[in-house]
């Protein structure tokens, strides 16, 4: 592709806080809204994109506040640039603000959308080309009571749901396990179950669910114990019964490769506010695959369909997503977009159109503008 030339006159930067359809509970702490940040990249040819990224302090330790300070040093430095290719865009972004991965993420995708809206493709075009056109959502079972988790479980199933992912760590190991055990039984063998602990758990709690998990219906259990105890996390997959994941451990390439070192995890959970964005998103899930990790990718609870329509690109451009893709719009009690990105049948289809194939709509936005 020959690319075009792109300045960039103008940033914007919203702050919004959007309700969650239902509150998400899981280890330390209940979500009941989002809080964001949104980005409008305007370029010199009137075409402009959009960006979004989570707050999520106990996976990054960004607050709301904290990246649109963040962007506002961010667009300080980027009014006036030019674009001219993909890595145009990387050398922008690596700027000498220590952390802040979600508010760089933020503005990487939006620059990515408007790049692409210039050059009149998608961004799965823009971004080599799509492996495959759809890839298996899951859904999460969190809070409520068990009766209710059920139920949902099952209406979720009904709608085409296959994949499923049971937040535990805020009960005790046994307590969880006989969710897990109540929601296997209800969906049956066909389901992809697996358990999220979101590092919530004791050592030994983790290691007792661990040893049960499979037999109890876990596929996979996730981030079973803090993030940054490598060994911890290797001496529960010493007597874990299925694989284990790394989510809130994964920030880098580097953290990639010292946890398959230990031979602590098999798979890992890929998110742009923890990376930095879509193109280490990529970069990193190559790397997790040459060194045979199942990969999963996620957006963080909850995000619009701008943040989602972005995962979903990445679903059809990474080299395996055996673990799943986790789209969070489908969370929340609006979309302030033009066009919500669709679960059919349990899978996400990758986003057609130009760009990232939506945008934001101002006046469903509005009400949940925080100043």
């Amino acid at each position: 592709m020959t690319y075009l030339h792109v300045k960039i006159e103008d940033i914007q930067i919203y702050s919004v806080s959007m309700p969650l359809k239902a509150p998400v509970k899981m280890a330390g702490v209940t979500v009941k809204s989002a809080d964001n940040i949104i980005i409008h990249v305007t370029g010199n040819n009137a075409i402009s994109g959009w960006g979004e990224a989570s707050s999520a302090p106990t996976m990054t330790g960004e607050f709301v506040q904290g990246m649109v300070a963040a962007a506002e040093f961010l667009k300080s430095r980027l009014v006036g640039a030019s674009i001219t290719s993909l890595q145009d865009i990387k050398t922008l972004i690596e700027t000498p603000l220590y952390g802040n991965d979600g508010a760089i993420s933020a503005i990487e995708m939006a620059m990515l959308d408007l790049f692409a809206r210039s050059h009149n493709c998608s961004l799965i075009e823009l971004l080599g080309g799509a492996k495959r056109q759809s890839a298996r959502a899951l859904t999460m079972i969190a809070g409520g009571t068990l009766d209710e988790e059920i139920d949902r479980a099952k209406a979720k199933q009904h709608e085409g749901f296959e994949a499923f992912k049971v937040k535990v760590g805020s009960l005790s190991a046994e307590q969880d396990l006989m969710r897990c055990s109540a929601i296997r039984k209800v969906l049956g063998s066909g389901a992809f179950i697996s358990a999220d602990a979101n590092e919530g758990y004791e050592p030994l709690q983790a290691a007792e669910f661990a040893k049960s998990a499979k037999e109890y219906g876990i596929d996979f259990f996730e981030q079973p114990v803090p993030a940054y105890d490598v060994s911890l996390i290797r001496d529960v997959a010493s007597v874990s019964s299925v694989p284990l994941a790394a989510d809130e451990g994964v920030h880098s390439q580097s953290d990639i490769s010292e946890l398959v070192l230990a031979s602590a995890v098999k798979g890992c959970s890929l998110k742009t506010i923890k990376l930095g964005g879509m193109l280490a998103v990529l970069d990193a899930a190559r790397h997790a695959h040459s060194l045979g990790l199942n990969i999963n990718l996620a957006g963080k609870v909850a995000e619009t369909s701008i943040s989602s329509s972005a995962v979903a690109v990445l679903a059809c451009l990474v080299p395996n997503i055996n673990w799943d893709v986790s789209v969070t719009n489908q969370y929340l009690e609006t979309d302030p977009v033009t066009n919500s990105l669709a679960i059919e049948q349990g899978r996400v289809i990758g986003p057609q159109g130009i760009g990232l194939g939506t945008e934001i709509e101002m006046k469903k936005l509005t009400p949940f503008l925080v100043s």
